[in-house]
């Protein structure tokens, strides 16, 4: 017999002009490729704003410990003593936006001296609409435009919901500020000085009330408890901390020593050739210089108890 149920019909987006296939029975669709929310027969914009992103259905601990046996220096045995601790799925609000920027400027720059340009910037955002640290953890997070579905009241049952602690004219402002400050970085780096910024065209779309899915797990090692926090729609690791070997300790140690004797070496080299006394004097500076930078972040990633790594480069470590 024929299953009526698994009809499916044409849905074509009046913003983008995109075709795709949608059950018969839909009448509210999203767009996959530009995720405006349409009326199916009728075509137009609906004003649906309240969304949710199920849960992906591959473990979290899987996808974490994947990613840890990944990371430099990580105990070879880490797999045979990892055992799992605690595991929370946070249900955050996050407001969504689409911003289209663009401005006109006037730079001054040293090689092309004074000249025009357009600076432009589209991005989608996500604003997180909690407060402490989950919202400092997802500051600037790229959060997935498509695949969110219309939300549903069983989304409060399945972990800790959180209702938006700040409103959606906060949220909008905090979208406006990062458009702006966008279009004005653009522009800076254009030259030396920007003695010019007309803005052409500024749009901030409100695109919906996201509930987002976030696992804050904990695992153990050795004795010791581990935390990190995996996103739960994509299996992404947004943070997560690991132990780091004696010979991966060893070896991070010898190579910032390394570093640091190549920058004392070249300054000492610049020294004894017959430069100027600024010219020596600012090389020798320089070489010192770049020699601690690069060692640092080894030397202090070597004492560290915790580790902390991530798949999201947005997503800077915390001492």
């Amino acid at each position: 017999m024929l299953d009526l149920s698994a009809r499916e019909i044409i849905a074509e987006c009046p913003t983008c002009g995109a075709k795709f296939s949608v059950p018969e029975t839909v009448a509210t669709t999203e767009c996959p490729y530009c995720g405006t929310v349409f009326n199916v027969k009728r075509k137009v914009k609906v004003e649906v704003d309240h969304f949710y992103f199920p849960l992906s259905k591959r473990d979290p601990y899987d996808s974490l410990l994947r990613f840890i046996e990944c990371q430099y220096g990580v105990p070879v045995d880490i797999k045979r003593n990892f055992t799992i601790t605690r595991g929370t799925l946070h249900i955050i609000p996050v407001y969504f936006y689409h911003l289209h920027g663009r401005a006109r400027v006037t730079v001054r720059s040293r090689r092309l001296k004074t000249f025009n340009a357009v600076v432009e910037e589209v991005d989608d955002v996500g604003i997180v609409a909690v407060k402490g640290p989950l919202r400092d953890l997802l500051k600037d997070y790229p959060f997935p435009i498509r695949g969110k579905k219309f939300f549903e009241e069983r989304i409060k049952r399945i972990g800790i919901y959180y209702d938006p602690e700040i409103s959606r004219e906060e949220a909008e402002r905090i979208a406006s500020t990062r458009l702006s400050r966008r279009l004005r970085e653009e522009a800076e780096e254009l030259g030396e000085r920007v003695r010019d910024f007309k803005e052409e065209l500024f749009k901030v779309e409100f695109k919906g009330l996201v509930h987002y899915p976030v696992w804050e797990l904990e695992y153990g090692y050795k004795g010791t408890t581990y935390k990190a926090y995996v996103d739960g729609a994509t299996g992404v690791i947004i943070r997560a901390e690991h132990p780091l070997s004696v010979k991966g300790r060893v070896i991070q140690i010898a190579i910032g020593g390394l570093l640091l004797v190549i920058g004392v070496v070249a300054a000492f080299t610049i020294i004894n050739l017959g430069f100027s006394e600024n010219a020596k004097l600012f090389g020798t500076l320089a070489s010192l210089i770049d020699g601690v930078v690069a060692s640092l972040p080894l030397f202090t990633r070597s004492v560290r108890q915790k580790v902390i790594a991530s798949e999201v480069e947005v997503i800077k470590e915390k001492e």
